[in-house]
């Protein structure tokens, strides 16, 4: 028995002449149609079956095309058009053909040579100019300066800004995005008036303005800046000097009443003198036994507690019920220096030596540097290196002390100190005012 011929339900041509090409649709038994192509090439009849008539339309295209140009190659499959057709909708994206993006592609490839495309865009963006704004340094000081002033420090602290990046700008302009290392490094190189000290000052303010410059955007978020990689300078080792107890007593003993205050707390609590500056007589807690130096008051910006020594107390009593500012530099000016003549130090006034000399005889008293160096806001590193063993424990024991001499009274205490002074004669007979024995 001869089987049945599938049937043909319908016939679609596809170009024409000898490049035409027809596509069959036969309705198979179990319910699924089959679209077979036929054409004739190289004078013989070829087919091709397909399970959707998309697929075969396209086929049927591109084989026309191919008999037309007289080519001869593999047609391509559903796979291929479905890849042709993502690649062609990414580049859409970008508002491109697809042609036009394998271009540039091509041209990118080129240029970027053994460099992977990836790393090539990685370090552009790392290093464009555009992503930042462009600022001029003195702009950028101006509003560093500002922003210092305004976020409470001293005023001591934003003079000396103001003053080191006026300094700075005088000699170095353009955008601060444009500094560079070498123009930081060679600005403080310049600077051969100022001390390896005041120069590593110069360039610490340079750091931090060029960090807020860096947080306001006018800076690479992601790089170091140019004051960052600047180089320090080297300070070199000094001899450390102090007071003996003796001198001490001299020196006080001399001071005017305003300035008695700042070395005696200097001299025996070790409080930096621009730390003493910023003191009131309330951070003085009589009772407790303690200097308070509260953060926004210290150099390092961190809270901390200066015993109160017995012979400290002595010397700071006639302005126990003081309120206000303890002393500014204003006040004692250049007195300090003149202070050395008058109280016969050999040699004249040393500087920082009061610090000195606290920090160098508690150490000797306690035998404590961690506890020394927590007390005078310094590291323990630090005392270890210069301060060690530089006296010895009788020496510190006679250090601390050092008190008023029986009747002792300065002479040049303000009217309103004076009084109280001899109303508490009156009461404890402490002291008696040796100027004025009426």
């Amino acid at each position: 028995m001869t089987p049945k011929k599938k049937r043909r339900s319908s016939i679609v041509e596809i170009g024409t002449g000898p490049a035409r090409v027809k596509i069959y649709t036969i309705n198979r038994k179990d319910g699924y149609s089959e679209f077979v192509l036929a054409w004739k090439e190289g004078g013989r009849r070829k087919v091709r079956s397909l399970a959707c008539m998309e697929e075969a339309r396209l086929i049927a295209q591109q084989t026309t095309v191919r008999l037309t140009n007289g080519y001869s190659g593999d047609e391509a499959t559903k796979r291929d058009i479905d890849i042709l057709r993502h690649c062609e909708g990414q580049a859409k994206q970008f508002g491109v053909t697809l042609a036009a993006a394998i271009d540039e592609w091509v041209s990118a490839r080129k240029t970027a040579g053994d460099i992977a495309l990836s790393d090539a865009v990685r370090f552009y963006q790392a290093n464009r100019a555009d992503i930042v704004q462009l600022k001029s340094l003195a702009q950028v000081a101006e509003e560093f300066v500002e922003s210092r002033r305004a976020s409470g420090v001293t005023d001591a602290y934003v003079t000396s800004s103001k003053d080191y990046l006026k300094r700075f700008t005088g000699q170095v302009s353009g955008n601060i995005a444009d500094v560079t290392v070498k123009d930081i490094n060679a600005f403080l190189q310049a600077q051969k008036t100022l001390g390896p000290v005041t120069r590593n000052g110069l360039r610490t303010c340079l750091v931090t303005m060029f960090g807020f410059a860096k947080r306001q955007g006018y800076l690479h978020p992601d790089r170091k800046t140019a004051a960052e990689q600047s180089e320090t300078f080297k300070v070199p080792d000094s001899d450390i000097e102090i007071f003996t107890p003796e001198e001490i007593r001299k020196v006080l003993l001399a001071c005017h009443a305003r300035l008695i205050p700042l070395v005696a707390i200097g001299a025996f609590a070790g409080i930096r003198s621009a730390e003493i500056q910023r003191l009131d007589w309330e951070d003085i807690k009589w009772d407790r036994g303690h200097i308070e130096i509260a953060g926004r008051k210290a150099k390092t910006a961190a809270r901390r507690l200066v015993p109160l020594s017995d012979n400290l107390k002595a010397w700071l009593a006639p302005w126990r019920e003081s309120t206000g500012q303890i002393i500014s530099m204003a006040t004692a000016g250049g007195a300090l220096s003149l202070l050395g003549s008058k109280a016969g130090l050999a040699g004249g006034w040393r500087k920082n030596a009061l610090r000195h000399s606290y920090i160098s005889y508690r150490v000797a008293l306690t035998g404590d540097v961690p506890r020394t160096a927590l007390e005078a806001g310094n590291s323990p590193a630090m005392i270890f290196r210069h301060y060690r063993e530089l006296v010895d424990a009788e020496s510190a024991k006679q250090w601390f002390d050092v008190t008023p001499p029986d009747g002792w009274m300065p002479k040049d205490l303000p009217p309103t100190i004076r009084q109280r002074l001899r109303m508490l004669a009156h009461q404890n007979r402490q002291f008696v005012d040796t100027t004025n024995p009426a």
